[in-house]
Parts: C-alpha cells; structure tokens; sequence
C-alpha cells in the first residue's frame, strides 16, 4: 500500500506524513502542552520561575544523556518498533505524575519521560528520509514537526480548562491516555519503508538490519566538520527553544497579570505561530531560497534578535492584548519554527541510512541549549522581578551565536563529508 505511493519518487507520500505527524503531535501534546499547567503546579507546590524552569530541564536531561543512542536505535529498529516504544513511555509516565507528592516526584517522572521523547524526533525524521526525496525534505521535516507545535495548541485548548474544573492531576490523566491510543493507530497503519519494499523483490532479503557500531558511526560522524558546524548552531536554536516554551506563559501571567486561562491561550497563539513556521521556513527554503539552508537560518536568527530585544521593552509600555497576541505568534514562528529548516539539513547531509544516529547526534547539542536557557532566563526575572533584562540578555546570546555560527559554518562548507 505504501510502496505504490512512493514509486514517484519524488512525490509526497501523505498516507505517511499524516501517520507521522499524528505521533509527533502526539509527542507535542506533552512537549508542549505541560507548560500550560505550569502556574496551577506553582501554585499548589509554591514555587519560584527558576525552579519550574528545571521542570523542562529534567525533561531533557535524560533526553541529552540518550539522544545519540535513541538515533541509533531508530535506524536499527527502524521507525514503526521505535516510535511505538517510545509513545507508550511518555504514556506511562505521564500518567504516573497523577501521583506526584511533591515537585521532587515530578522532576524524577520528568526525566523518565525524557526517555521516551527521546525517540520521537529522531524516528519521524527518520521515515520521512526513507519516504520523501530531498527536494522536498524541508518541507516534508517541517510539516512533521508541525505536529508537535499542533499537539502544544490542543494542550492549551484543553489542559488549562481541565485543571480548572478538575485538578490538574486530572489533566495530565487525561493526556496520558492519548498515547496509547495514538500508539495503538501507529501499530496498525504504519508500514517500514524497508519491509513494504521487501514485499515484492522476489524473495530478495536485503540484510539491512546490521547496523556498524555506535562506537563506529560516532568517529565518523565526528570528522564531519559541517555536520559539528550544524550542532554548534543546533545550542542557539536550543536556548530559544526552550526559553520561549517555558517561560513565555509566566511571562504572561507574572509581567502582564494575566490570568492562568488567559496566559493558557496566550501560549496557544504561540503555538500557533510555530505551527506556521514550521512548514514555512521548510517551503521557504525548498521553493524560494534555492535548498540554501545558511540563508534561512540566518533569517531565523535576525527575527528571534529582533523579537527578544522587543519583549525586553514590552512590560514597561502597558501593550494592548491584540500586539502581545501577535508578537507571541512571531515567537512561535521563530523560537519554535526552526526545526524542520534544521533537522533537514542534518538529514540532507547525512543520507537515508545515518538520519536517525545524526538526528539524535544534533539533538544531543539542541537539547544542551533547552536544558541551559530555561534555568539561567527564570533566575534572571526572579533576581530583577520581571523578564524585562531576561530578554535583552537573550537577544545579545543570539547575536553572539548567530555570528560564531556562521564562521563555522562557512569554514566547513566546502569540506563537507558526502555520505
């Protein structure tokens, strides 16, 4: 079924892409919806902006400490085993947080569900170079990407309204429940590119399994000057990442007075900015600026300098809601759009076989970004009493990265490894 809609080659498959974004949307729900339940947990446990901020710390402390391995696996299982174990993980441990006692429980059950998270990214990106040509790659990475901005929009929707009725306990129940289900759909209509070509080669049997050595993939995936440029450029793209998803609800709520539900839906036009940005960087980049991926990040960079340097000043000039509602949806667009512009050029450098390894490498350095920002911005409003210095600190880290990355990146391009 799925072989006879790829055999164009160059076409769309979107039987897969649907089946992929479902379960990276489903990833999302989680990703990017817990955030939304961030101010009923500070209020219940008392808690200070740093400390919520080493919640998404924990989520990807175990994330960084797997994500080469997770890669790996992806390519060795291959994406239907893979993606299948890692949504009913988040699933169980996100049920398992209905039980918290204390913030301690929920950072442990934070970093567990790490684990399984993990997977996900990797494992999409991983389907969609063995489904999609590279000519539309981009925008193939975005639109499975947009699945997780997509999830943390439904979250925001739901979870907040939840909490207020129930408890957010209550909630997090609520959203376990979906990943074993959505499990359970992936187990039924996905198919392995591998296995639905194998089907018809007259009994051909292509031993494809046998992956080389992590030990081995990893040294030559570290003589990839470009591939090492990328991932320096991945800790930008991660600090923004994780700052804007952490804190941008309580900067609503704290510097602004909004209330839970309103900073909910302040974060859900936030998302929906990175749901746009998502598969619009990718088709910027495929249709308008040639596949020139340096181009498109330099883009990115300029717009989240111009964006932080903007919110920096925000709280002193008392904004009507209609322009925070749309700087929040270019903040998504930029803060949280950059991933499938991005994890598209690791593909595209790598080839089919070494997407998930060099997916999982490239998270490995984006995740050491989210895991550094978080922490470090909520100190900095705890300390002055608002976001205002935060941002401005930002927008000067983005400047500073964003010009390194470019030597690099200009440095390794013509040395670029071809795989």
């Amino acid at each position: 079924m799925l072989k006879k809609e790829n055999e164009a080659g160059k076409n769309f498959n979107w039987k897969v892409l649907i089946i992929i974004t479902l379960a990276t949307m489903t990833g999302g729900l989680y990703r990017n919806g817990i955030m939304t339940l961030f101010p009923f947990i500070q209020a219940e446990y008392g808690l200070g902006k740093a400390q919520l901020g080493l919640y998404s710390t924990f989520i990807y402390i175990s994330s960084v400490s797997v994500s080469i391995f997770s890669g790996w696996i992806a390519d060795k299982w291959g994406t239907k085993k893979s993606m299948i174990a890692g949504l009913s993980c988040m699933g169980v441990f996100i049920f398992l947080h209905s039980y918290s006692i204390n913030f301690v429980m929920m950072l442990l059950l934070a970093s567990a569900t790490g684990l399984g998270l993990s997977i996900i990214l990797p494992t999409g990106t991983k389907g969609v170079a063995e489904w999609i040509s590279k000519e539309n790659r981009s925008t193939a990475v975005g639109i499975i990407t947009l699945g997780l901005s997509l999830g943390g929009v439904i979250a925001a929707s739901i979870l907040p309204w939840t909490a207020s009725a129930a408890g957010w306990k209550a909630a997090v129940i609520l959203l376990s429940f979906t990943y074993f289900v959505v499990s359970l759909i992936f187990f039924i209509f996905y198919k392995n590119k591998k296995s639905a070509d194998s089907e018809g080669k007259d009994g051909e049997k292509k031993d494809k399994n046998k992956k080389p050595a992590i030990s081995v993939q990893l040294k030559i995936l570290f003589k990839d000057k470009y591939l090492l440029a990328l991932c320096f450029l991945g800790i930008m793209f991660g600090v923004a990442s994780g700052i804007t998803a952490t804190h941008f609800t309580l900067y609503l709520y704290s510097d602004f007075g909004f209330s839970e539900v309103a900073a909910g839906f302040g974060f859900m036009v936030f998302q929906l900015g990175s749901m746009a940005g998502r598969p619009g960087w990718g088709i910027l980049n495929d249709r308008f600026l040639g596949g020139n991926d340096k181009t498109g990040f330099n883009l990115l960079a300029v717009l989240i300098i111009l964006t932080a340097a903007v919110l920096s000043f925000l709280s002193k000039l008392d904004p009507h809601i209609s322009i925070l509602l749309f700087i929040a949806f270019v903040l998504g667009s930029v803060g949280r759009g950059w991933n499938g512009l991005y994890f598209s050029a690791v593909s595209k450098q790598l080839g089919d076989e070494n997407t998930g390894i060099g997916v999982g490498l490239s998270l490995l350095f984006v995740r050491f970004g989210i895991i550094i920002g978080p922490p470090i911005f909520g100190l900095i409003a705890d300390k002055t009493g608002s976001y205002s210095l935060s941002w401005l600190i930002m927008a000067v880290y983005t400047v500073i990265a964003l010009f390194t990355s470019n030597i690099l990146l200009s440095k390794s391009e013509k040395s670029a490894v071809k795989y």
